[in-house]
């Protein structure tokens, strides 16, 4: 008897943690701090990626529902970097978030720096490349968004980088529409997140 008034407590608890609303149904004020998994590596107090949209915002924005969350977070190279993906029911129609910031630690680099290589790099190595190189398009500026943002086309879509104090955040929007489609619903959603930093 007793194993049995056990066995249905424990499922009653599984039951109403799965019930529970996944933590972006709320209206973020301020960002979620959480612990990177690998805290030895200096990346503490990480931004929670996944606390910056809500399921309403992204409806709005990609005409579905959030379905799912699913947050990582690692330090590399002096940085702590926080990434959620928002998984919608198509899945070709999701999201993905990554906020870029100082790590803790001695070896912390400021996120700034790591943007200027990416964004106002070598010039000198890129006049030397060869005319097939030339072929690819380089990122686009983005005016009003942030204290910089640039759109990064890639292969299939591209991603918006947004600049905002020594915090930096990338996103990639899934789902139908061209270039132009993609670049616009990017921007309201790093609008939204550049509010919450």
């Amino acid at each position: 008897m007793r194993a049995c008034l056990l066995w249905l407590a424990f499922c009653l608890i599984f039951a109403i943690a799965g019930c529970s609303k996944p933590e972006t149904a709320r209206a973020p004020t301020s960002p979620q701090l959480a612990n990177a998994p690998e805290a030895g590596q200096g990346a503490t107090n990480v931004i929670d990626a996944c606390s910056l949209l809500t399921s309403k915002e992204i409806e709005a924005i990609q005409g579905a529902a959030l379905k799912d969350t699913k947050p990582s977070a690692n330090s590399q190279g002096g940085l702590a970097v926080s990434q959620c993906y928002f998984l919608l029911p198509s899945a070709a129609d999701s999201i993905v978030l990554t906020v870029t910031q100082r790590a803790a630690g001695s070896n912390s680099r400021d996120p700034k720096e790591s943007w200027d290589e990416m964004f106002h790099g070598n010039k000198e190595n890129a006049s030397t490349r060869e005319e097939g190189e030339k072929e690819s398009v380089g990122p686009q500026m983005i005016i009003s968004l942030g204290d910089e943002a640039f759109w990064a086309p890639q292969r299939f879509g591209g991603a918006m980088y947004a600049l905002k104090g020594n915090i930096y955040i990338s996103i990639s929007v899934g789902g139908p529409g061209d270039q132009p489609t993609k670049i616009q619903k990017s921007k309201a959603l790093a609008e939204i997140v550049l509010k919450r930093l």
